[in-house]
């Protein structure tokens, strides 16, 4: 359960998280939509399928490495 002490709004942009495919299962540290074009933390129970919570999960995306370009 969604528990409104605990949750904590992000701001980041849309293109930070991907949704979880309805066969991922759901870990702490993942997001769900607040209702106010942001995101919060979910921190209901771990280890079930996303597709069978009622709202769409969210991952943030591991952060690319950047890449060594040789100076010209």
């Amino acid at each position: 359960m969604m528990n409104e002490s605990n949750t904590i709004a992000v701001a980041d942009a849309p293109e930070m998280f991907r949704p979880l495919k309805w066969n991922e299962l759901a870990k702490r540290g993942d997001y769900v939509k607040d209702g106010n074009d942001g995101y919060e933390l979910w921190v209901g129970p771990s280890g079930f399928h996303a597709g069978t919570f009622h709202k769409q999960i969210y991952r943030r995306l591991s952060p690319r490495p950047a890449t060594d370009t040789p100076a010209k």
